[in-house]
Parts: structure tokens; sequence; C-alpha cells
């Protein structure tokens, strides 16, 4: 036979006054719903502001990876042989650099992935018209060296 009561409109209160006396045994004070509620949020916009204060991670990495290597187009020929695309990145460099000012996180990301792209073409495309130049200049020389070589040879004395 059971020793908790049961009324007709629902289940028993017996579990809860029971809960409230263990709890008021071990010391614990009964909270609310409520209270855990408000506490809840509390830790949740403690915890987002915290956030706030520091940009992501991936960002950051992101904004640093496109300045590097912006910096390293600019010493190569990129700036001799890709002047506008060297030029569009370090535009879109300085949009990353503000966005991350304005803490828009994501409209940095962007900036930076676009200076990136832009930095590695300016020194590819710089890359490939040196090596283009090279080509033909070992090509005008191997045709110097053909013409010398099919010229008769002229008699010693």
């Amino acid at each position: 036979m059971s020793h908790t009561k049961k009324n007709d409109e629902g289940p028993s209160t017996a579990g809860c006054e029971a809960e409230q006396g263990l709890a008021k045994i071990r010391g614990y004070p009964m909270t609310s719903k409520k209270a855990v509620i408000q506490l809840l949020l509390l830790c949740g916009a403690m915890g987002l502001s915290s956030c706030a204060g520091k940009p992501p991670a991936a960002t950051v990495s992101q904004v640093s990876q496109a300045d590097l290597a912006v910096q390293q187009a600019s010493k190569s020929k990129a700036p001799e042989y890709a002047s506008l695309e060297l030029y569009t990145a370090r535009e879109q460099l300085a949009g990353a650099q503000e966005a991350m000012r304005r803490k828009d996180y994501t409209q940095a990301r962007r900036w930076a992935e676009r200076a990136l792209v832009n930095a590695q073409l300016a020194e590819t495309k710089a890359e490939a018209e040196q090596t283009r130049r090279a080509a033909a200049e070992l090509r005008h020389s191997i045709e110097a060296l053909r013409l010398e070589a099919e010229q008769p040879a002229t008699p010693r004395r």
C-alpha cells in the first residue's frame, strides 16, 4: 500500500514536498523555474558579450593570410607585370581591415578571401610573364645560334 496521496485532478504532490524537504536538509534552497530561466539567460548573455569582444580566429587568420599574400606579391615582379591585380588585392585587404575595425567579421572574411585570391593571381601572372619573356629570349638566342651555324665557314689562312 502506497503512502502518497493522489487526488482526482492530477498526479501526487507528495514527491514535490519530499524534494523540497530533501533540498532543505541538504542545505540547498529550492529555486523557482523563473529564477533558473533568468540565471540561464544571464549566463547566455554574458557568454555572448564575451565573444563579441574577440574576432573569430578563422577571420583573423584569413585577414593575416591575405596581408601576407599581398606583401609577398608586392616583393615579387607583380608591381611590374600585374599591377592592376596587385592594386585590387591591396584595396580588398584595406576593405577587410576596415571591416575588422567595424567588427563586421563576415564582411572582413569575404574581403580577405578576395584579397588573397587577387594577390595570388598577381604573383602568378607576374611569374608567368617572367617565364614567357625568358622563353622568348631563349628562342631568340637559339635562332641566332642556328643562323650562325648555317653560315658557311670562312677559310682560315
